[in-house]
C-alpha cells in the first residue's frame, strides 16, 4: 500500500539545556536520524547544504523532551513537504529550498542580549535558531506547514529548567507506554462494528509483526488482492466447497486489507502508489468476487443468466452509494471541516445506537462479512438479492439524512465544489459548462450520481433484453465504474482531471449511452451484439486503465487521503 519514508537529518539548533541533549540524541539515533549540531545561521545553512538533497531536513530544539513515538510522528511521516510539532520543523523539496534561502539571508553575527555583557559581546554572539520560529516564517511565505497532532498521552515539551526539573519530565515520559499508543493508533478510529471487534483486535499485532520483519504495506495490499482473486476463482466453481473456500478467502483478504493500512500508520510508510493501490484494489476485489459468484451460479445450474443482472445491479448500487457520499462531501469543499472522528481508543465507550447506525449503512467490513457468511450457507442469487435490498435501504437512510442537512444549510457552493461536482458528471465540456447552475443549488450534489444512474441503467438494459450479454455487460460496467472512481480519486487528491482527449475517447456518460442504444437497435441481439459489447468493454477498460496507471505512477502524482 505504501513505501518507506525518506532519510531525515536533524539539526539541533537553539538554546542548549543545562544537562545537554544526550537524551534527545539517543532517541533520534534510535530512529535512524542523522544528528548535527549547529550554533547559528551559517552553520545551519552549511548543514542543510551538506545533507542529501533527496532527504528531509529537520530543525530540532535541543531543549525538547519527548516520547520516541512523538518524535517519530514529527520527523518520519513522508506525506508533507513541511510539518511542525513542538520544537520540530521538518522540510523537504521546495520548503527545504526556501528554508535554506532564509538561512543564507540571515546575518550570522546578530547578537542576542545577555544581561551584564558588553556591546561587543552582544554583536559577536551567534543567533540561535528555533524550529517553532521558522515554522511561522514559512507559513507567512505561503508554505503549507502541516501541524502534526500528537495523540493524547504522548509528551513533547521544551524544558529549559535545571536537571532536576528535566528528570521529572523524563519520569513522566517513562510512565507512559508510547508503543501501546502507537499500536492502538495504527487502527482507524471510525471503522465499523465487524472490523473493530472481529478483525482489528488481532490484525494490529499482525501489522506490528509485519513491520518488524520488513514487510511493506504494498506487499500486504497485493497479498490481499491475490487471496480475494483466489476466493473469486473458488466461487466460480459453483460448488458448495468452493463457496466455503470463498467465505474464508474473503475474511482473510479483508483482514489483510485492514492490516496494510495499520502497517502504514504503524511504520509511517505512506506513498502515492500505495494510496492508489489501496483504493483501486478494494474495487477490483469486490467486483472480481461478484463476477466469480455469477459464474458459479451459471455453472451451478442457473442457465437463464439472470444472476448476471443481479451481480451487475449490486455493483452499480454500491458504486452509486459511494458516489452519493463523494458528491455530498465534495459539495462542502472549501467550507469548515467537521470535527475529526474519535480515536479507536474511545471505541469501547460508543453507544449501541452508534454501532446500530454503522451496521445499517453496510460499510465494507459488514458487507464482506455478509457476502462471506451467505456464500458459505446459501447461493449467489441470495447473496445478490440481500445486497440489493440492504443496499437500497442503506442508501435511502444516508441520502435522506444528507438531503435534510443540505436543505437546512446555507447552500453556499465554492467554485472548487462546483468544479468537483461538474467533473463527476462525466459529460462533454459544452454540457458541463451549461450545468453550473443546477450544481450550485442546495441539492445540486445529487446531479452527478443521478446522471450516472441513468447511464448505468441504460447498460443494465442490455442484460434485461438479452441473457447472452450478462458477462460482457458486467465487464463494460466495471470499466466505466473504474473510470468514475478514478475521477473521484483525482478530485479527492486535488489533482488534475483526465486529459480532454481521454474524455472524448471514452465518450462520457451521454456518448456511451447513445452508443449502447444504437448498437442494441442496429444489431438487435444474439452473439453479434455480445461480440460488439465485449469489444466496447475492452476498448473502454484499456483506455481508462492505461491513463490511470500512467497518472498515479508518475513521480508528481499526489497521495490519496485515507
Amino acid at each position: 500500500m505504501r513505501t518507506a519514508a525518506t532519510h531525515v537529518t536533524a539539526i539541533l539548533s537553539g538554546p542548549q539545556p543545562v544537562d545537554g541533549d544526550s537524551h534527545l540524541r539517543a532517541v533520534l539515533s534510535g530512529l535512524d536520524v542523522t544528528v548535527i549540531t549547529a550554533d547559528g545561521p551559517a552553520a545551519t545553512a552549511r548543514a542543510v547544504a551538506s545533507s542529501s538533497h533527496s532527504g528531509k531536513i529537520a530543525l530540532v530544539d535541543p531543549r525538547l523532551a519527548a516520547h520516541t513515538h512523538a518524535l517519530r510522528l514529527a520527523l518520519l511521516d513522508p506525506r508533507w513537504v513541511a510539518a511542525h510539532a513542538p520544537g520540530v520543523l521538518v522540510v523537504t523539496g521546495a520548503a527545504r529550498e526556501l528554508l535554506a534561502a532564509e538561512l543564507r539571508a540571515m546575518p550570522d553575527l546578530t547578537g542576542h542580549r545577555v544581561d551584564g555583557s558588553s556591546p561587543a559581546a552582544r554583536l559577536t554572539a551567534p543567533r540561535l535558531l528555533l524550529a517553532d520560529e521558522f515554522a511561522e516564517r514559512l507559513r507567512t511565505q505561503g508554505v503549507d506547514v502541516h501541524e502534526t497532532a500528537l495523540p493524547p498521552g504522548l509528551v513533547a515539551r521544551l524544558v529549559a529548567e535545571p536537571l532536576a526539573a528535566r528528570k521529572d519530565v523524563y519520569a513522566e515520559i517513562a510512565a507512559v507506554d508510547d508503543e501501546a499508543i502507537r499500536l492502538r493508533r495504527a487502527v482507524k478510529g471510525d471503522d465499523g462494528l465487524f472490523t473493530t471487534y472481529c478483525v482489528s483486535t488481532w490484525t494490529r499485532f499482525l501489522a506490528r509483526w509485519a513491520a518488524r520483519h520488513g514487510w511493506t504495506p504494498n506487499f500486504v495490499t497485493t497479498l490481499s488482492l491475490l487471496i480475494a482473486l483466489a476466493g473469486a476463482a473458488a466461487a466460480a466453481t459453483g460448488t458448495r466447497a468452493g463457496y466455503v473456500c470463498t467465505a474464508f478467502a474473503l475474511y482473510f483478504s479483508f483482514a489483510l486489507d485492514c492490516t496494510d493500512g495499520q502497517l502504514a500508520r504503524y511504520s509511517l510508510q505512506f506513498s502515492r502508489i500505495g494510496s492508489w493501490l489501496d483504493a483501486t484494489f478494494d474495487r477490483a476485489k469486490e467486483y472480481a468476487v461478484y463476477a466469480g459468484l455469477a459464474l458459479g451460479a451459471v455453472r451451478g445450474g442457473s442457465h437463464d443468466h439472470g444472476v448476471w443482472l443481479l451481480a451487475a445491479a449490486a455493483m452499480v448500487l454500491q458504486t452509486l452509494r459511494h458516489h452519493i457520499d463523494f458528491a455530498y462531501h465534495e459539495s462542502l469543499r472549501g467550507q469548515p471541516a467537521p470535527e475529526s472522528p474519535v480515536t479507536s481508543a474511545e471505541a469501547p465507550q460508543r453507544s449501541l445506537g452508534y454501532w446500530a447506525r454503522k451496521v445499517v449503512v453496510l460499510p465494507i467490513g459488514e458487507r464482506w462479512a455478509l457476502i462471506a457468511i451467505l456464500a458459505a450457507l446459501t447461493n449467489p442469487r441470495v447473496i445478490f438479492s440481500v445486497l440489493l435490498i440492504w443496499g437500497v435501504l442503506a442508501a435511502a437512510y444516508t441520502t435522506v439524512g444528507r438531503v435534510r442537512r443540505s436543505l437546512a444549510g446555507n447552500g453556499i457552493r465554492t467554485e472548487e465544489a462546483v468544479d468537483a461536482l461538474r467533473a463527476m458528471c462525466d459529460l462533454p465540456l459544452a454540457i458541463k459548462a451549461a450545468a453550473r447552475e443546477p450544481l450550485t443549488a442546495k441539492l445540486g450534489w445529487i446531479t452527478p450520481p443521478t446522471i450516472q444512474l441513468v447511464a448505468y441503467v441504460v447498460a443494465l438494459g442490455l442484460i434485461v433484453n438479452d441473457a447472452l450479454l450478462g458477462a460482457a455487460t458486467f465487464v463494460l460496467l466495471a470499466a466505466v465504474i473504474y473510470h468514475h472512481y478514478d475521477v473521484v480519486y483525482r478530485i479527492r487528491a486535488n489533482a488534475a482531471q483526465p486529459p480532454h482527449w481521454l474524455s472524448v475517447a471514452l465518450g462520457g456518460n451521454l456518448g456511451r449511452s447513445v452508443l449502447i442504444v444504437v448498437l442494441g437497435t442496429a444489431i438487435g441481439s444474439g452473439y453479434a451484439l455480445s461480440a460488439a459489447i465485449w469489444l466496447l468493454a475492452g476498448y473502454l477498460a484499456a483506455l481508462a486503465l492505461a491513463d490511470s496507471v500512467h497518472f498515479w505512477t508518475q513521480p508528481a502524482a499526489p497521495v490519496l487521503p485515507e
